[in-house]
């Protein structure tokens, strides 16, 4: 029973935190279950895995944020009890594990836990690709292998960034078989649910003549063009800086000792990758998952550490702590990210000027207006997000959308004045150009929010 107490701290917080559900975890699979294609219709350059799971989980439960908060909080449930069992498993007492529990429980918060994102989802295969490569490091049981790679190629379906690990797994295999060839071929059926996930949605989009552009989004786009495209690389600022620098920082009396749970550490350290090129707290939510596991011997580590190390582990748990009471004060509310009373009151007022099945066009604006208001966008759909819309010939597609659908309404957010690729900032100048052609203001819905009608 004791293992509830700080679940149930955990909960409090997460009920009474700001719970950040992203657009896109709504606006997907609103559009794909309105008949936009993936890849054609969406510009997504995430695989269909996810997306395809919300689009059946949104038909069920439909498109308020009640029911993505509670899957939310289920997937952190989870985590949580496989942060406990990984550490049960490993150090084989309840003290060990329990304070992996606390650790990652209270840590996770101002890592803001606390909302839907593809890097949440994938912790969880990611814990058990790495617990089951542990396993096989110590055992070399085949079937450890087999569970680590499956594992690891659900979390690649999910998201692509998952392939740093990979190439982890693939050096310490070099380094501590020297050779990697035997294991290889006396494993081959590990690469059984790769190519399986690999060649399902092939087919898929084969059949649908959309192969080149699954490729292309999926392949593509993030691994070979996204990071060179305007405005897509996010650097963490000063204090940002600060606080991932203190997170190894405070394992740094573990990182001195010769313990096979430097594995661990490794992989964590590896995980941090994860937030390239675009940085925020949240991607280093399955970094953290397996720090968590041992937390306990970085505690036993640190009793025999010598004072410069104790005082580098004290001062980054200062930071951690400042992280933490700011987080606390600065999103103490039952208010939902994106979708704020005046999001829902602009829903309502769309849903009232427009028939069921006419199409409006967002500039600029909140695109989970279109689950919210039960509308659509014209065909095909793209964030208004520079690394999308200075592909070449993209706004071209956009703005032959709008003409044909020729939407009566523009709901249209004024840009900010900032650096030229800066989201809320950033002016496609073909589509703006379309636009300010083609219609006029009509009415202010909001103290942000503009309603544009056609001339």
């Amino acid at each position: 029973m004791l293992i509830f107490l700080p679940i149930a701290v955990q909960l409090y917080l997460l009920l009474n935190t700001r719970f950040t559900l992203w657009p896109e975890m709504v606006v997907y699979p609103f559009l794909m279950n309105n008949g936009f294609t993936l890849y054609k219709d969406i510009i997504n350059p995430y695989p269909p895995l996810f997306t395809g799971f919300l689009a059946t989980f949104s038909k069920i439960f439909g498109y308020s944020p009640l029911p993505y908060q509670y899957l939310t909080w289920i997937l952190i449930l989870l985590i949580d009890f496989l942060v406990f069992f990984i550490s049960q498993k490993i150090f084989k007492k309840f003290r060990y594990s329990f304070f992996s529990l606390i650790f990652f429980s209270i840590v996770s918060i101002p890592f803001s836990i606390n909302g839907l994102w593809f890097d949440l989802v994938q912790t969880l295969p990611i814990l058990l690709a790495v617990y089951y490569f542990y396993k096989f490091t110590k055992e070399q049981n085949s079937d450890k292998l087999f569970f680590s790679i499956l594992f690891l190629t659900l979390a690649f379906f999910i998201k692509q960034q998952t392939i740093w690990l990979l190439f982890w797994f693939m050096a310490i295999l070099i380094f501590k078989f020297r050779s990697t060839k035997d294991i290889i071929f006396k494993n081959s059926k590990i690469f059984l649910p790769f190519f399986i996930l690999l060649i399902i949605p092939v087919i898929i989009f084969a059949q649908k003549n959309l192969l080149k552009e699954y490729l292309f989004w999926n392949y593509y786009f993030p691994f070979f063009q996204a990071s060179s495209m305007p405005g897509y690389i996010l650097i963490p600022t000063a204090k940002q800086l600060l606080v991932v620098i203190s997170l190894p920082l405070f394992f740094l009396p573990l990182i001195f000792k010769k313990r096979s749970t430097k594995f661990f550490l490794g992989s964590s350290f590896v995980s941090f990758l994860f937030a390239y090129p675009r940085f925020d707290y949240f991607h280093l939510v399955p970094a953290l998952a397996i720090m968590s596991i041992v937390i306990s011997e970085n505690f036993k580590a640190f009793a025999k550490s010598q004072l410069s190390v104790k005082l580098i582990f004290l001062i980054s748990l200062i930071f951690l702590s400042i992280l933490f009471t700011r987080y606390l004060a600065r999103n103490w509310t039952s208010e939902i990210r994106f979708f704020e009373k005046d999001i829902t009151q602009t829903a309502r007022f769309i849903q009232n000027i427009t028939d069921y099945d006419e199409t409006i066009y967002i500039q600029n604006g909140p695109d989970q207006l279109f689950p919210l208001a039960n509308r659509i966008p014209p065909k095909p759909w793209a964030d208004e997000f520079p690394w999308y819309l200075e592909i070449a010939g993209l706004q071209d597609r956009v703005i032959s959308g709008i003409s044909q659908s020729n939407p009566r309404f523009i709901v249209f957010k004024p840009y900010t004045v900032a650096k030229r690729y800066e989201i809320g900032a950033y002016t496609p100048e073909k589509i703006a150009n379309y636009i300010e052609i083609n219609y006029q203001n009509l009415y202010q819905i909001s103290e942000s929010l503009w309603l544009k009608i056609k001339k």
